[in-house]
């Protein structure tokens, strides 16, 4: 199956869907995988996992949830009982 989602394609959704930093892109691994590589080669240099694009930070699934070639958005909670608590809650896209 060929990858559908690349460095422009994300820039693209993140536009078009008008998101901002109080979101996270969760990727397929195998997708997070090809993304990366083209940042790193676009950009000539390392990425920490996990990295930014247009100022959204894109994550890896560890979970087993999103499928290859599909984004999945999750909204960033701010626990306001914990300074740097952080709650991560599922968006259906």
């Amino acid at each position: 199956m060929k990858n559908l989602i690349t460095l422009l394609g994300i820039k693209e959704f993140i536009i078009e869907n008008e998101l901002t930093d109080s979101v996270m892109l969760v990727l397929h691994p195998k997708n997070f995988d090809e993304l990366a590589m083209e940042y790193i080669v676009s950009n000539n240099m390392q990425i920490e996992r996990p990295f930014e694009v247009l100022g959204i930070c894109v994550i890896e699934d560890t979970d087993g949830e999103v499928a290859y070639n599909e984004i999945d958005i999750l909204e960033i909670a701010y626990d306001h009982h914990e300074e740097f608590e952080y709650e991560y809650l599922r968006a259906a896209v």
